[in-house]
């Protein structure tokens, strides 16, 4: 006959259980961050970008005036979208810029003159600017929920090596791409930023501190 489990154990073990459960969330988050660096970086585009826009007859001053645009959009709503974060949270913050960034290649796609490449760098430059910072805030305010911030600035650094290599290994990557077509880059980045959403909506949201 099993021994009676007394009341007053019920409550505690309902806490360390739900205490268990959150623990193993928030751990969660730094991994599934990594992965989401990992594909938002993953830039198979970049060594071909110059070659296919000019492919599709802009001129380089039209190129420059892209990457213009890109850079003020990242600008204007850097603080808006660092704001909105605040406000609704870091995944959803994560989650909005992702699917800008989807968006934004799936319109590279298809395009193919200068002002629906430039509407593109617009979404993208909105895109990055959502999910840049509010993925470090995320990282930060997990650590600090395992009571683990001391950690913060090696797992910084190692979320910013992945990035980079990630970006590295697309690099080669989409050069490959290439060689059958300068578009198929821009397909295969669209279908690589989708795999992040995913990920992103199954981020668990700590309690965010001041």
């Amino acid at each position: 006959i099993m021994p009676f489990i007394s009341y007053p154990f019920i409550p505690f073990y309902i806490y360390h259980t739900i205490n268990l459960r959150k623990t193993n969330m928030l751990q969660s988050n730094i991994y599934k961050l990594y992965f989401i660096k990992a594909l938002t970086w993953f830039f198979l585009y970049i060594p071909i970008l110059v070659l296919f826009l000019q492919e599709n007859g802009l001129s380089m001053a039209q190129v420059f005036i892209l990457q213009g645009a890109f850079s003020l959009a990242v600008v204007l709503f850097e603080v808006p979208s660092g704001y909105f974060s605040d406000v609704i949270g870091r995944k959803k913050s994560i989650i909005i810029g992702i699917i800008l960034s989807f968006f934004a290649f799936c319109i590279y796609s298809v395009v193919h003159g200068f002002w629906g490449f430039l509407l593109a760098e617009f979404i993208l430059g909105f895109g990055a600017s959502f999910i840049s910072g509010a993925d470090s805030a995320l990282l930060y305010d997990s650590l600090l929920g395992l009571q683990r911030t001391k950690e913060y600035k090696k797992l910084e650094g190692r979320f910013n090596a992945i990035g980079n290599f990630s970006e590295s290994i697309a690099s080669i990557s989409g050069g490959f791409l290439a060689l059958i077509s300068l578009r198929f880059p821009f397909y295969f980045q669209a279908i690589v930023v989708f795999f992040a959403l995913p990920i992103a909506f199954s981020l668990y949201e700590p309690s965010r501190h001041k």
